[in-house]
């Protein structure tokens, strides 16, 4: 496995090894969640390879708050939630801090999320995944997911700050839980290409002035699907609030 960038300084990449699709940029970023929550990160970096876990301040981005996560890197096959937002718990239903985020996903698809992984913290690249979730009764939801390095006062980069929302509005979404999902697409992005679309400064601070999205509702016990024995356990988000105390432990 890799280990995150030590020294501060961005590796070089390969152009052929760059996904087409990279020249799109900021537009590749369908859910305005997805580019609020770049953008900050862009403003925080000013120019670095990454922020550092403790310039992240929770009341800077409240709104987008609850589709929020952040990955501890363990080792070469080991991504654990730190924390992630309710509203994730909304969908989901079950708890996350601790899991293996690599756990998550069918196991086809575990080794190219394990790689996405690997280039966001060894190369302080963006990673975009479009993704599909089903739940027991083969209902299914896209959804999309940004990956963003965050580096350690020394440099550093050991863990993951990420957002997950829904595509679509579909009514039945916190009624039912989701069980099993798949990678549609992953793309690892160099973030300078995204720099140069309207990431500043200003746009990051309008954030937090936004309403805040619609949140999805939370379905009465009575409503919930029990996952099958067969079935990969998921995830309950713990609270976004927790977000500051975490890192004092």
């Amino acid at each position: 496995g890799r280990r995150g960038n030590q020294s501060g300084i961005r590796p070089k990449r390969d152009p052929a090894e760059r996904d087409p699709g990279d020249s799109e940029g900021f537009e590749m970023m369908k859910h305005k969640v997805t580019q609020e929550l770049f953008a900050y990160w862009n403003a925080l970096r000013d120019g670095r390879i990454a922020p550092t876990r403790g310039e992240i301040e929770p009341r800077d981005i409240r709104r987008i708050l609850p589709y929020i996560f952040i990955l501890e890197r363990r080792d070469s096959w080991s991504y654990r939630f730190r924390l992630a937002g309710t509203g994730l718990c909304n969908i989901y239903g079950t708890e996350f801090r601790g899991h293996n985020m690599l756990n998550l996903w069918q196991s086809e698809c575990q080794s190219k999320m394990n790689q996405l992984l690997d280039d966001v913290v060894g190369s302080a690249s963006v990673g975009l995944v479009d993704y599909t979730a089903e739940t027991p009764d083969r209902r299914e939801a896209t959804l999309e997911m940004v990956l963003l390095p965050l580096a350690q006062d020394n440099g550093a980069i050991t863990r993951v700050l990420g957002a997950a929302t829904p595509l679509d509005d579909l009514p039945w979404l916190g009624d039912y839980m989701l069980t099993r999902q798949w990678i549609g697409r992953a793309q690892l992005i160099d973030p300078e290409k995204l720099a140069a679309v309207d990431p500043a400064r200003e746009f990051a601070r309008r954030i937090a002035r936004e309403e805040p999205p619609r949140p999805t509702r939370i379905a009465g016990l009575g409503t919930r699907h029990v996952p099958l024995r067969t079935e990969r356990p998921y995830l309950r988000l713990v609270k976004s609030e927790t977000l500051k105390s975490e890192d004092a432990n």
